[in-house]
C-alpha cells in the first residue's frame, strides 16, 4: 500500500468518525428546550438501559442533576465503557469547559430511574464576562468556571425570601418546594418562548431566565423548605 493510499484511508475514517458524532443539541436524548445568541438550554433524559448517540460538546455546559439514586457509565470514541459512575445527588450542579476543546462522549443510564438533568450552554467563544459574584440572603455561590457561576439558594422557614440583581443573564431552576420570583418583565417579549417576570414555579426542574441586570425577588411559598440552582451564564 502506497503512502498516498495508506493516508486517503486515515482520511475517511477520520471523517466517518467525525460523520457518527452529532453535536449535543441534535442528540436525541438532549431537547432543546430554549435558545438564543447567549445561550442554549437542554432537557437531559435518558431512560433506563438506554444510552445516548456518540455527541459533541462544542461549547463550555453547566449541569444540574434532577434525578437521584441513578448511576450512569460514559464511553468516549475508541475507548471501552468507563466503570459506573456514582450517581449525582438532586440538585447537584456542575461545569465543564469545552470551548476551544470540544468533547466526545455517550452516556448509558444503568438505573433504574431516569437520568435526568437540567443542561445550560453558554455560546460565548471567548471573552467570558469577569462582574463580580452576586451576594443576597440565602444564597451561596457553589462553583465558578470561566462560562458559569452556579448558586445554591436555600429558602427555610426562617428565611422565607431573598433578592439580588445579576449582571449576567440567569437561569433560576427550581430542586425543591414552591417559590414566586417577581421581577421585570419588560424583557418578556424578547426573551419569548422563556419565562421571564412574575413567575411561580411548583415542580422540581421548572425555570425561569432572569434577564442581564434585572433585580428577581424570591419569596418561598408553603410551609415547606424550597430550593433553588441558580446559573450564571458569563
Amino acid at each position: 500500500m502506497t503512502r498516498t493510499s495508506f493516508s486517503i484511508i486515515l482520511a475517511a475514517a477520520a471523517t466517518a468518525v467525525v460523520a457518527a458524532q452529532v453535536p449535543v443539541h441534535e442528540e436525541p436524548h438532549h431537547r432543546v428546550a430554549f435558545a438564543n445568541a447567549d445561550l442554549r438550554i437542554l432537557a437531559v433524559n435518558v431512560a433506563p438501559g438506554e444510552a445516548s448517540l456518540d455527541h459533541r460538546h462544542d461549547f463550555d455546559v453547566a449541569t444540574v442533576s434532577l434525578s437521584n439514586g441513578t448511576s450512569t457509565r460514559e464511553q468516549v470514541p475508541g475507548k471501552p465503557w468507563s466503570d459506573a459512575r456514582p450517581s449525582r445527588a438532586l440538585g447537584d450542579a456542575s461545569a465543564v469547559d469545552y470551548t476551544g476543546k470540544p468533547g466526545v462522549h455517550r452516556v448509558e443510564n444503568t438505573g433504574k430511574s431516569a437520568y435526568q438533568l437540567f443542561a445550560v450552554e453558554n455560546l460565548r467563544k471567548g471573552g467570558w464576562s469577569t462582574t463580580p459574584a452576586v451576594s443576597g440572603l440565602a444564597t451561596t455561590l457553589t462553583s465558578e468556571s470561566r462560562g458559569f457561576r452556579l448558586y445554591d439558594v436555600r429558602l427555610a422557614r426562617e428565611r422565607s425570601q431573598t433578592s439580588h440583581t445579576h449582571a449576567r443573564p440567569t437561569i433560576v431552576v427550581l430542586i425543591g418546594g414552591a417559590i414566586l420570583s417577581d421581577g421585570p418583565d419588560a424583557q418578556a417579549k424578547a426573551m419569548a418562548p422563556a419565562p421571564v417576570g412574575l413567575k411561580q414555579l411548583t415542580q422540581p426542574g421548572e425555570w425561569l431566565l432572569v434577564p442581564a441586570g434585572d433585580t428577581h425577588h424570591v419569596v418561598r411559598l408553603g410551609v415547606g423548605d424550597a430550593r433553588l440552582v441558580e446559573i450564571e451564564v458569563r
